[in-house]
């Protein structure tokens, strides 16, 4: 005679429990998850300001100066001209795109305005929370913008840092290495190459539900107005916006700060917690002062 064995399944019990502790190591990874990715992120984040920083080498060895920051002519008039973001095009492998760009018309013009609408992977960090400059077009931004310069007391010396205060959307410091119509050059930075600001990051906000609080990736910028593709060094990282463009704060999605690309070609993360005298002076050119990042 055959007996068979009972076959015993999983009670209800049982069940809760597996899929309680199933639910205890999910919680536990999802951050470990989360932080890995967010590193992923930040590292391909710095990637593209070390390819920025290595653009800027290569069009200076070609053209003895850096880009302008931004410009506009009067011969014939024109207003929102391309700024750097377009003028080191051929040194982040896109000359393609700007053999086709016609530098003497603004950005918003054909044949430009087409390009407006081109996502340019090269400018945007991957932990952005905006890509597009404005929610009511299809044009995109650009999370990298040129440090202007410091504004306010030079804590060195004491004394104001030089700016340009005409502009309506916050003056234009004349402290750092990029302005409007306008270049400068490696020997302009005495304070150093590895003490002074060339780019930084700004993906922190989501334009605090301001719909045109980005500009677009290609445009330049308006005499007495705004430097689209620059902004100065006006407030500490991660803070609150003024409502002013040219003051707009650096800052990113980045845990506790962000990242800057320095003129020799580095690329440094920087805590939101700085002490503000080394903002300013990191992002100022040859003010003397003693920078200290870490």
């Amino acid at each position: 005679m055959e007996f068979r064995g009972t076959r015993r399944g999983f009670t209800l019990v049982e069940l809760l429990v597996v899929i309680a502790i199933i639910g205890v190591l999910v919680a536990m990874l999802l951050p470990a998850v989360q932080a890995a990715r967010e590193a992923a992120r930040r590292s391909s984040c710095s990637n593209n300001l070390k390819q920025l920083g290595l653009a800027l080498h290569n069009y200076h060895d070609t053209y003895k100066s850096f880009p302008y920051g931004s410009r506009n002519n009067t011969a014939p008039a024109k207003t929102d001209l391309m700024g750097w973001t377009v003028s080191v095009l051929p040194f982040i492998e896109q000359g393609n795109i700007y053999d086709l760009m016609n530098t003497s018309f603004n950005w918003s013009e054909a044949p430009n305005v087409q390009f407006a609408t081109q996502r340019m992977e090269a400018y945007l960090c991957p932990s952005g929370p905006e890509v597009k400059a404005d929610d009511n077009t299809n044009y995109f931004t650009t999370h990298y913008y040129g440090v202007m310069g410091p504004t306010g007391v030079n804590p060195q010396s004491l004394t104001n840092y030089p700016e340009n205060t005409s502009g309506s959307h916050g003056g234009f410091s004349q402290a750092g290495i990029w302005y409007h119509n306008d270049v400068r050059g490696f020997n302009n930075i005495i304070d150093g190459t590895s003490n002074t600001f060339a780019f930084g990051e700004i993906s922190w906000t989501d334009r605090g539900g301001n719909p045109t609080r980005y500009r677009v990736w290609t445009r330049g910028g308006r005499v007495n107005d705004f430097m689209a593709p620059c902004k100065n060094v006006a407030n500490q990282i991660n803070t609150d916006q003024t409502g002013l463009f040219n003051d707009m704060s650096y800052g990113s999605q980045h845990p506790g700060g962000c990242q800057f690309g320095l003129a020799d070609g580095s690329v440094r993360f920087v805590s939101e917690t700085i002490d503000y005298n080394m903002l300013l002076s990191a992002a100022s050119m040859s003010g003397g002062e003693t920078v200290k990042l870490d």
